[in-house]
């Protein structure tokens, strides 16, 4: 598996400011690693040392935790270090994605309307993957530790992009 981690300039965007609107509330969201596990879904969850991986309307808690983007691959947030490339005993291919997406929370009452503009979430339709098309961009978009803050992870190059969107959204 190649390794392109070293492609991505180390995140700058740590000091931007949250937009507050009516109800809602963006942040940019700093973590210190994200790992994408690519394998079986057991041993990919052992690598990342999760007991499960969240999907859509799953809550994901904690500061240490898995979201499932297909059967077969998870992002590891804020798990352990992991070393990229193959992993012959588990069976999995490991992708340092720190640098490669950018993560933003958006959080209150209108969230989810707001998320709703540009996608097909409902609670009530329920999915194994967190993966999404939002306004033509595809993110991963998952319930972060209570029922109305959400996560959204981007590739870094389209955060401005998504950015502005959500931000226009907020204090519409």
């Amino acid at each position: 598996m190649r390794n392109d981690n070293a492609k991505w300039a180390a995140p700058l965007e740590q000091n931007r400011a949250d937009v507050v609107g009516k109800n809602a509330r963006l942040s940019l969201q700093p973590l210190s690693r994200q790992t994408m596990l690519s394998g079986p879904a057991a041993q990919c969850l052992a690598l990342a040392d999760q007991p499960s991986a969240s999907g859509w309307p799953d809550i994901a808690r904690g500061e240490s935790y898995a979201i499932r983007l297909r059967r077969d691959r998870i992002l590891a947030v804020n798990g352990p270090a992991l070393t990229d490339g193959w992993h012959e005993r588990s069976g999995v291919a490991v992708s340092d994605m720190t640098g490669g997406y950018a993560a933003c929370t958006l959080s209150g009452p209108r969230a989810l309307d707001i998320l709703k503009t540009g996608t097909a979430l409902e609670l009530a339709l329920p999915s194994g993957s967190a993966m999404q098309r939002f306004h033509r961009q595809e993110v991963i978009i998952y319930r972060w530790q209570a029922e109305d803050t959400f996560r959204i992870h981007t590739q870094r190059g389209q955060l401005e992009s998504l950015w502005g969107l959500l931000a226009a959204l907020v204090v519409k």
